[in-house]
């Protein structure tokens, strides 16, 4: 059983014990849905307006990147592995790996320094970790919401590219930690363990 890196903040919630060998509730929670999804052979998919957005204006968010830094990045294809996890990063470069997150609207995105979130701190760290590079980086970006999509919404919250496309990138970065790599390490061994028994049970 391998971890996502985009689950990886799930598993990595720290538990009532403050143990690092043990599981949260909430890590049980994922583990429950592997192992489901292992025995029926069906993945709970989580949609919304704002994960199709994503999606579909990926491409629109590395272009507004590399218009902010003056660069020429294009998406990575191809999921990688080792031991614990699996992941895909959106951009490689020869020292880091960078992730896009296309906010929905000028309402969701994080315009304000100490607005910026830290939710993907253990997503990055795996990237960090499987494709061998010493720095990560998420890149916030803001571009037009697709028509479709927008619905009874406010059309000025969605409709952006007249905004400088200074103002519509927020990043943050992360320096390789081996450290906390070693702890999700320990917590995949932890989740096997879970795992191996919640099948025992389903079987």
């Amino acid at each position: 059983m391998l971890i996502r890196c985009s689950s990886l903040k799930l598993l990595m919630t720290q538990p009532k014990s403050k143990k690092n060998n043990e599981l949260s509730e909430t890590a049980k929670s994922l583990v429950k849905d592997l192992a489901k999804e292992a025995i029926f052979g069906v993945r709970k998919n989580i949609t919304s307006k704002a994960i199709e957005k994503g999606v579909r204006c990926e491409q629109d968010s590395i272009d507004l990147l590399n218009l902010y830094t003056f660069s020429s990045y294009t998406k990575h294809v191809g999921r990688v592995s080792n031991d614990y996890i699996t992941g895909e990063c959106d951009i490689l470069t020869i020292d880091t790996v960078r992730d896009i997150k296309t906010s929905w609207s000028i309402d969701t995105f994080p315009f304000f320094a100490d607005d910026v979130p830290n939710d993907y701190e253990w997503q990055m760290r795996g990237y960090m970790w499987l494709y061998n590079r010493e720095n990560a980086i998420v890149d916030f970006c803001l571009v037009d919401t697709p028509e479709d999509l927008i619905g009874y919404e406010q059309p000025e919250l969605h409709i952006v590219s007249h905004i400088d496309e200074t103002k519509r990138v927020r990043s943050i970065t992360y320096q390789r930690d081996e450290a906390k790599e070693q702890m999700i390490a320990e917590k995949v061994m932890a989740a096997r363990e879970y795992y191996d028994k919640l099948l025992a049970e389903i079987k």
